[in-house]
């Protein structure tokens, strides 16, 4: 493995562990405008359309999977979490880190590329609704079933 190669499977891989939980893009996609309170990112984020197509995604966010999906975030440096006393009571507003600001900037030219290719989004989203987010068989099974690698 090349020193490039190195860099970019440990990139891929962190950026796996930073935004791969099941409810962490909505979230921060919803923080994206400024900072919010719980109820407010709870009640966006279920006004997204989450395509079914993904097997992983419920179609409805929980208040107590939002609260858990928050505190894995504040810990993982996602989001600051910041608490008003000027009200009572006092009111909590999240806020996402100027560098998760600055990565969903920086994945604008990917989003690009996965609306150049909706046939191989189609296929991957086909394939996970049969068989689940990881599969579900060896890989030396079934490769008939897809097609041909392009010329």
């Amino acid at each position: 493995m090349t020193e490039r190669d190195d860099r970019l499977l440990r990139g891929l891989y962190d950026l796996r562990n930073l935004f791969g939980d099941k409810w962490v893009p909505a979230i921060v996609v919803a923080l994206r405008a400024g900072p919010l309170r719980r109820i407010e990112i709870l009640s966006t984020v279920n006004s997204y359309f989450i395509d079914e197509n993904w097997t992983d995604k419920q179609r409805v966010l929980h208040d107590s999977i939002l609260a858990r999906s928050l505190k894995k975030m504040r810990m993982q440096g996602l989001v600051f979490r910041e608490r008003s006393t000027k009200s009572f009571p006092p009111e909590v507003e999240y806020a996402l880190n100027p560098a998760v600001a600055d990565a969903l900037e920086a994945a604008e030219p990917l989003i690009a590329w996965t609306r150049a290719h909706p046939d191989l989004l189609a296929q991957a989203q086909e394939y996970s609704r049969k068989h689940g987010p990881h599969g579900g068989s060896s890989a030396d099974e079934g490769d008939d079933d897809f097609p041909p690698r392009p010329a």
